[in-house]
């Protein structure tokens, strides 16, 4: 059963005169008629009652035309917003963004202006803290934190830029001792414990960190990992080890817990907020990417 088939039959229920039906539909008066037998014949159904001077609606006709009167619309209807979404589509950039505190806002407000500016681009954004999560969403973009440089890890498939620096501190509990201390060296935390995300968070980046602290200085060598950002949170406050992040990470920074730059004052690591996309996808996102470039500068 077509649509057309379905057209034929409403405009020569409608008008119950093949000839004026067919003329509505533009094909002639033998070729509506075939269409109707074929649907006729398709559904087991008699749905006209013909003769040489009437033609009639049988009950079953009735009935169809009663429940099928709305289905041309409804089809070329939904067709017409079928492509519009497609149309949307073309603009439409998928966005994951790393679900840590600070990183999300910032996303938000970058797309924010950029949509003030280009009406027509749409952004679909996924949070991930696993860099496994992207595997299935398949983003055009991915903004993410990286402690460490990974370019050289891209090998041409990926550019990247550079949004913020963020500084990095080493951030305890004030319950621990050396909170008292205005500024703090690693070998102070010769007996303290390393506490991180999960190795896997946001594509394991903190490990990076830690690895090059325990490589160059041999004193945190203790880790515990946590899944979540939380959980990592309530073991600092209780002073069960210490941290290494940006402000914008965490929800109590102020009474419960102390910062102090990383490694100190006169060389602060910083971390950085990076956007990621493919180079295959580079024409397509050239304006947005434009706008990021501008943003960083």
């Amino acid at each position: 059963m077509t649509i057309h088939q379905i057209e034929c039959f409403l405009e020569a229920a409608r008008t119950l005169n093949f000839t004026e039906a067919a003329s509505h539909l533009y094909i002639s008066q033998q070729g509506l008629s075939r269409q109707i037998a074929s649907l006729e014949k398709e559904l087991e159904l008699k749905l006209f009652d013909r003769t040489t001077r009437d033609v009639k609606l049988t009950r079953s006709g009735e009935l169809l035309l009663w429940r099928w009167k709305g289905i041309p619309k409804e089809i070329y209807s939904s067709i017409e917003l079928a492509r519009e979404e497609g149309e949307r589509a073309k603009s439409r950039i998928s966005l994951a963004v790393v679900g840590m505190n600070g990183i999300v806002e910032l996303a938000a407000g970058i797309l924010a202006d950029y949509m003030a500016q280009d009406e027509n681009t749409e952004f679909e954004i996924t949070e991930f803290t696993n860099i496994r999560d992207l595997t299935n969403g398949n983003p055009d973009m991915m903004l993410t934190v990286s402690f460490a440089h990974t370019s050289y890890r891209l090998q041409g498939s990926y550019r990247l830029q550079v949004l913020k620096k963020l500084p990095l501190y080493y951030v305890l509990s004030r319950k621990n001792p050396l909170a008292a201390k205005e500024e703090l060296v690693m070998s102070d935390f010769k007996d303290e414990t390393m506490l991180c995300l999960y190795k896997n968070f946001f594509g394991g980046a903190e490990l990076q960190l830690f690895d090059l602290i325990s490589r160059q200085e041999h004193i945190l060598e203790r880790a515990r990992y946590y899944e979540n950002v939380n959980s990592l949170e309530l073991a600092l406050i209780a002073n069960e080890g210490i941290h290494i992040g940006f402000k914008e990470f965490y929800h109590n920074f102020g009474d419960r817990l102390v910062m102090r730059p990383f490694p100190d004052k006169e060389k602060q690591v910083f971390a950085n907020v990076t956007v990621l996309w493919r180079t295959e996808n580079e024409k397509r996102l050239k304006n947005f990417i434009k706008f990021l470039k501008n943003y960083s500068n």
